[in-house]
């Protein structure tokens, strides 16, 4: 049995209007394979995912492409999928499965509450967009920094004898330091 039925299973049951149009496919198998996983299953008769090493009659892989865009919440192009065997099935449940959204908000009141499951939910948001608008902000300096005529694009190799350097010259300051500090010393006893 693969580990991601289960998964997809409960983003169908929090989607009932994709698990709906799921079930007008029942019986027909697929596999979808992405980033290294593959699911393989067929289509129960209430739109649910179940079981099947048969071979599928559709198939929908997301090229590496792909997967950049899926996390940036981006839809992937024409170009980042392949469909092979019965291609109407397979563009007929690309769109439904590409739909599926996770509801965090319905498990944590399931869990803890509707009351506690709101703040938690509201504050994990809070989080998460805080977290975004600071890799946003690292992303967009980057590509600044990046645009720049005289900025170096360094290497590993480049970095590693910079830090080096680095280092050095900091063993450097800390013996000036120390010399300094003795010859401080000597002119007092003096």
């Amino acid at each position: 049995m693969s580990a991601l039925i289960p998964i997809i299973n409960h983003l169908i049951q929090q989607n009932p209007e994709h698990r709906q149009a799921l079930s007008a496919f029942a019986g027909k198998r697929l596999r979808v394979d992405m980033a290294g996983f593959r699911l393989q299953g067929q289509i129960g008769g209430e739109g649910f995912l179940e079981c099947s090493d048969a071979e599928p009659d559709a198939e929908i892989s997301f090229r590496s492409s792909a997967i950049p865009k899926i996390l940036q919440g981006r839809q992937p192009g024409v170009g980042d999928i392949a469909l092979s065997g019965d291609l109407v099935l397979g563009m007929a449940l690309l769109p439904i499965f590409g739909a599926l959204r996770y509801d965090a908000h319905q498990d944590l009141n399931r869990l803890f509450g509707e009351a506690a499951g709101a703040d938690i939910g509201s504050r994990a948001a809070q989080i998460g967009q805080t977290v975004r608008q600071i890799g946003l902000s690292l992303a967009e300096q980057m590509s600044e920094f990046s645009r720049e005529p005289e900025s170096p694009v360094i290497d590993q190799e480049t970095l590693a004898a910079w830090l080096e350097e680095v280092d050095r010259l900091r063993d450097d300051v800390a013996r000036l330091n120390a010399r300094l500090d003795r010859l401080e010393r000597d002119i007092w006893i003096d």
